[in-house]
């Protein structure tokens, strides 16, 4: 059964609605309402007052009884529309694709616009991407994008979908952070070791990433994770414009996380001149966090052309966002090595045996994980502010995003965790201390520890190996309590001692 020309009227103008809207299966359903609304418009006498329903640009009255009658018959709407009216959605494609499948797509054996029949036009996947390369060179952003949405309802394309896994990573990581953050504090209060620069400095880092969380978590309802031609023009532009404030507040999360390490230094060494330089590094790192943050919130002129532009209807001009995001990439990483190198040259100049040494540095460069998945998110940058899938190719970029800030807190909380296990297991944990006594040349006398008699003559050392937590006492030097990791002989150990005896 033939479609007459006013059905298609109706099917075009409605699809628009079912294409912006992102309806699966948008040019059927609209093929099937606008076949009904035809029968009701021209079959039923109007006879009572109109109901005005605006479509786009146009209106169209229907009688309050071709209403009721719309919506009784709905749910028969496939009994309704001939198969023949289903199935030629590129029918519905804008004029300057149908350009664009006319010379891509038509041949011989294939008309798919003038056939019912669209699934050859389908057949080659070669000839369809070359279709639409058409669309985004020959049409404008928006018709393009309908076409795309259009052409893959037609080719049954699977729709792609990644927005429910990366709310639920977002979601497992900002938990943890919660939970690190609130073992931090219990920990020093349970100590009396709170450090109020450096807590002040953490809540501004839990102050961020809620608000980073709960953007992300806006965004992958809005079409982050999903082809950008699926997804509503308006939600386009809101996507993008969360998108830019998550990378405003990326920045100045980064720059603070930074910071909460290079405090935690200044609480473990006393050392006058390391700690000049902590702060050297601290002000440095605070002056590059501004000047990126500055960077990116002007970075297009108008500063709304940055979730605007997209479309290709606004005028400005805009800055490269793939250079700002790799200068960003490349300093934090720079500033990484930096923050791990500093407390080399104090632990080793700790009187440590150089298995213990060795093992406190790797204690203090947990820190590198953060810095392993900072060059991992590199690989993310690569098609960023360069695609013309949008929503789709920044989840990447986000998710690596979220990973590094909200490991990079985690890892600031380990220590006090560390120091909170210590007060719950001392046995495993705590402060520890041992004994070894051991001959230098042979003989008989006094017990060894392992059970063996010494000689008269033998010289008996004995090394005690103590680690322990403890406040320093504050002097006008300002320096703070810090973690004392070495090893005392007997005759510094009986020294200690009688001086506290005193």
């Amino acid at each position: 059964m033939p479609v007459p020309t006013a059905v298609r009227c109706y099917c075009g103008v409605l699809n628009r609605l079912c294409v912006a809207t992102s309806l699966k299966g948008g040019p059927r359903h609209s093929a099937r309402l606008g076949y009904l609304l035809y029968i009701l418009r021209v079959h039923i006498p109007e006879t009572t007052t109109d109901l005005w329903i605006p479509v786009s640009s146009s209106s169209f009255s229907i009688t309050m009884k071709g209403f009721f009658l719309v919506c009784a018959l709905v749910s028969l709407l496939t009994l309704v529309v001939p198969s023949g009216a289903q199935d030629n959605e590129l029918t519905l494609l804008p004029s300057c694709a149908k350009e664009c499948v006319n010379s891509t797509l038509t041949n011989p054996d294939c008309h798919p616009l003038s056939s019912s029949d669209a699934s050859c036009a389908c057949s080659s996947a070669a000839a369809l991407t070359t279709a639409k390369g058409c669309f985004a060179t020959s049409c404008s952003v928006k018709d393009a994008l309908s076409a795309m949405n259009i052409t893959a309802v037609a080719c049954n394309e699977p729709v792609r979908d990644k927005s429910k896994g990366y709310r639920l990573i977002n979601l497992v990581f900002f938990v943890l952070v919660v939970i690190a953050v609130a073992c931090r504090w219990m920990a020093y209060g349970s100590v009396g070791r709170i450090n109020w620069l450096d807590e002040a400095n953490m809540i501004i880092v839990l102050a961020l990433d809620i608000v980073l969380f709960a953007i992300c978590h806006k965004m992958s309802y809005t079409g982050l994770g999903e082809d950008m031609w699926k997804v509503p023009f308006d939600r386009i532009t809101n996507t993008l414009l969360w998108f830019w404030i998550t990378e405003i507040t990326y920045f100045a999360l980064i720059g603070f996380v930074k910071i909460s390490f290079l405090l935690f230094y200044l609480q473990i060494f006393p050392d006058k001149r390391f700690r000049h330089i902590v702060w050297g590094v601290i002000i440095f790192n605070g002056a590059a966090m501004i000047a990126f943050v500055f960077a990116t919130i002007f970075i297009c002129s108008p500063v709304s052309l940055v979730w605007k532009a997209w479309d290709g209807e606004h005028m400005g001009k805009c800055g490269n966002n793939n250079h700002l995001a790799f200068s960003h990439a490349a300093f934090s990483i720079l500033l990484d090595f930096v923050a791990l190198s500093l407390p080399i040259s104090q632990i080793w100049s700790l009187q440590l045996s150089m298995k213990k040494k060795i093992g406190v540095l790797l204690m203090f460069g947990v820190g590198a994980f953060v810095t392993v998945v900072s060059i991992l998110r590199l690989r993310s940058l690569v098609h960023f502010a360069n695609t013309t899938n949008a929503t789709w190719d920044f989840l990447e970029a986000s998710l690596w995003s979220i990973i590094e800030w909200q490991v990079g807190i985690i890892c600031c909380c380990m220590p006090s965790i560390r120091l909170g296990l210590a007060r719950l297991f001392p046995k495993i944990l705590g402060s520890t201390a041992q004994s070894t006594s051991k001959p230098t040349y042979g003989g008989t006398g006094p017990i060894r520890s392992d059970g063996h008699p010494l000689s008269a003559n033998a010289i008996n050392v004995q090394t005690t190996f103590r680690v322990s937590h403890m406040r320093k006492p504050q002097t006008n030097d300002d320096e703070r309590s810090f973690v004392q990791l070495v090893e005392i002989d007997a005759s510094d150990a009986k020294s200690a001692a009688g001086s506290q005896r005193s």
